[in-house]
Order: structure tokens, then C-alpha cells, then sequence
């Protein structure tokens, strides 16, 4: 039993019951079946200003707490205190949402020695109707890797609807989740140790 596993979704859609929102739940309730406290947390809730990018003035002025009054540093508290987070974003032109740029930049702040997600295992999500789901998980990934996380195996969930095709998930979804929690676990005592 994966106790005390707590896995956090982080919807990057304007819409809360979209395709992007149903992904995201569907991984989110295998993640409940192998043991894991779960809970989504929709930006389009949130108040998140843009980043002033205090760090290219001097280096030294982008830090956590965030200087900048507004819903983020509730949303990185949140991020503290789980082990995994997941991103889900829909596809828009080849990359993710504004919603969810606007969040990982935002980031930065958190970012500052040691960063908190040093050590957390992470997944993304990406829909769209045509073409650029992998690349936006690409972007998603890489910026968490580069800010400590650590990526689940067979991270790159999407779903690609448009010109007549769907692809169905069953398997895909339930071994992003099966694999967020079993690296957890595996990694928890590690959290932040990584250099």
C-alpha cells in the first residue's frame, strides 16, 4: 500500500470540465486506485500575474516568497506538500496554454536554492485537435526537469481528436499513473537531496 503518496493536478486549461480537465481526472483516479491522495487545482482559478522577471535585473531579486501579491505562492505551498504533480495542458500553436506558460514562469521564484520540486516526480498532459500535443508536453517536461523533477516513465499522455481520429486511452493513462506513484514512493526519503 502507497501510503501518505500525495499527487497534485494542475489543470492549465480555461476550461474546467474540458478534454483537457477529463485527462487529467482520469490519471488522477488511477493514482486513487494505487493508494495516492489526489486533488486538481484549475489556474483559470487562480489570480497569477505575469513575471516581472525580477531575476534578470540582478540575479538576486527573484525569490520565494514571490514579491508579487497575488494567488501563486498559495498554488507553490500547495506544490510543498505533494510528492507528484501533474501539468495537463491543451495544445495552443504547437505549444501549451498561456495559462500554464504564465505558471511555470512564474515558477522561477521557487526555483532558488534548493527549488521545490527538487526531487518531485512529475508528469504532463497535453490535448489538441491536431498536431503539437508532444511538443507542449516537451516544453512542460523540460522546464520541470530543469527546475529538479524528476519525469515519470512513458510521460507523453496526450490526445490528438481532430481530422476524424480519437485515440482512446485505457492502459496509457493508468501506467502515467501507476508509474508517478510507484517513483514517488520509491523517491520520497530523497526529496531535495538530488545535486
Amino acid at each position: 500500500m502507497t501510503k501518505g503518496i500525495f499527487v497534485l493536478g494542475i489543470n492549465g486549461s480555461a476550461r474546467k470540465n474540458g478534454n483537457t480537465a477529463k485527462l487529467l481526472k482520469k490519471v488522477l483516479e488511477h493514482a486513487k486506485k494505487e493508494d495516492a491522495k489526489t486533488e486538481v487545482l484549475h489556474l483559470i482559478d487562480k489570480d497569477i500575474n505575469p513575471c516581472r522577471s525580477y531575476c534578470a535585473k540582478n540575479g538576486t531579486d527573484c525569490r520565494y516568497p514571490c514579491s508579487i501579491k497575488d494567488d501563486m505562492n498559495e498554488v507553490i505551498e500547495k506544490i510543498k506538500v505533494s510528492d507528484c504533480i501533474v501539468l495537463a495542458s491543451p495544445n495552443y500553436w504547437y505549444s501549451m496554454s498561456g495559462l500554464m506558460k504564465n505558471f511555470i514562469d512564474r515558477l522561477a521564484s521557487a526555483d532558488m536554492n534548493p527549488s521545490i520540486l527538487n526531487g518531485k516526480v512529475a508528469g504532463c498532459i497535453a490535448t489538441s485537435d491536431y498536431d503539437g500535443s508532444m511538443s507542449a508536453i516537451s516544453q512542460m517536461s523540460t522546464a520541470l526537469n530543469a527546475m529538479g523533477a524528476i519525469i515519470a516513465p512513458f510521460n507523453n499522455l496526450f490526445s490528438n481528436s481532430g481530422r476524424g481520429v480519437k485515440i482512446q486511452f485505457g492502459e496509457k493513462d493508468k501506467r502515467l499513473a501507476r508509474n508517478l506513484v510507484k517513483l514517488a514512493k520509491l523517491t520520497k526519503n530523497e526529496h531535495g537531496t538530488w545535486v
